[in-house]
């Protein structure tokens, strides 16, 4: 999906990476930083971190940047949209416990 959406680079750069910096700082704080954390305690999201959200992120990146003017707004908001939709399910797992969405 992400080589998919890297052919929209040229016309409309966020999209792609937004979903390429999903997979970064997913791979990044979620696989390898725990695997450094916790002493070199293997997780299979590392395989997959390493084998498949590195390369296909930053081969979206690098499509973008050669396929059209990249610039600082385009990129930040690719990276806080990225963390945002990374931060969206953790969200929601923490609010689940509120009273609200208790239904008894």
């Amino acid at each position: 999906m992400g080589i998919a959406q890297a052919h929209l680079a040229p016309a409309l750069p966020l999209a792609p990476l937004m979903f390429a910096s999903l997979m970064l700082i997913n791979a990044v704080l979620f696989h390898i930083l725990p695997f450094v954390r916790q002493g070199g305690r293997f997780s299979p999201g590392l395989v997959t971190a390493m084998l498949l959200f590195f390369p296909t992120g930053i081969a979206v990146w690098w499509k973008v940047a050669h396929d059209a003017p990249l610039d600082r707004a385009t990129a930040g908001l690719a990276v806080a949209g990225g963390a945002s939709l990374m931060a969206y399910p953790i969200v929601m797992l923490k609010l689940k416990d509120r009273p609200y969405f208790q239904q008894s």
